[in-house]
């Protein structure tokens, strides 16, 4: 895009979503060959979707040098809506392209991605801490980590631990489904089939990598739930989870 293009494009991103451009165009991924936007969050099984329309929009000819590959949008056969923002932005409107995202119990994903970014992966410690001013060479607390994500504005927030309603935008996209985390593979198996992407899915892979929801009982005191609700209040709202952590899959 030329100057004026990605001016254009920056201002119907912000009057539209009313978030960075940026983010937007990494997390909307766009098919005019096979008629879908698919929005991701991470921690929700982003990794999984994303392999699967990658393959399916190459005939299963992506290849990938390194796991982490699959999240690089310059690698990707998808377009990204700066590719073609007049048709991207056609796309949103248009009833026929099948537009969908996944969503997870606020409890389970603020676990999720402590665990995986705090506690298990020292790199992604490193890089990640020090954007909640935490000390990225020792191990903090849930309770520490939430302070420290309480204190963030949302347009501050990493994207792994951003609200899902700030990333999703479900008030300026008419979503023609929305699935849960918790029914997985149920829930992605229709989606497949619907977009004739089954082929490319291997329902037996996995994708639950930190098992998070297994551990709820040990990391939610009443501290830490008060965090979470307040934290993500508006996705308690806008997805219909719980307030409390008693039942989580």
């Amino acid at each position: 895009m030329n100057f004026e293009e990605v001016k254009i494009f920056r201002d119907k991103i912000s009057k539209r979503f009313n978030q960075p451009a940026e983010l937007t165009n990494y997390l909307c991924h766009f098919s005019k060959e096979n008629n879908f936007i698919y929005v991701e969050t991470p921690k929700v099984a982003c990794t999984t979707i994303k392999r699967v329309l990658q393959q399916a929009e190459t005939k299963g000819n992506m290849t990938y040098e390194s796991p982490g590959d699959v999240h690089k949008r310059e690698l990707s056969p998808l377009l990204a809506p700066s590719d073609d923002f007049n048709s991207f932005f056609k796309a949103l409107d248009d009833e026929k392209i099948f537009k969908f995202c996944f969503v997870r119990n606020p409890f389970t994903r603020a676990l999720s991605c402590y665990l995986d970014k705090m506690v298990k992966v020292e790199f992604e410690r490193k890089r990640l801490a020090p954007k909640l001013d935490l000390d990225g060479n020792s191990v903090p607390s849930f309770y520490e980590f939430l302070c420290a994500i309480n204190e963030q504005n949302e347009s501050e927030r990493d994207i792994h631990w951003a609200s899902q309603s700030y990333l999703l935008r479900p008030e300026k996209i008419c979503y023609s489904f929305i699935g849960r985390f918790e029914f997985f593979i149920d829930q992605f198996n229709l989606v497949a089939k619907k977009l004739k992407v089954e082929n490319f899915w291997d329902s037996s892979s996995s994708w639950h990598a930190t098992n998070a929801s297994s551990l709820v009982e040990r990391y939610f005191d009443e501290r830490n739930i008060e965090l979470i609700c307040k934290i993500y209040e508006k996705d308690f709202l806008s997805f219909g989870y719980g307030w409390s952590s008693e039942i989580v899959n």
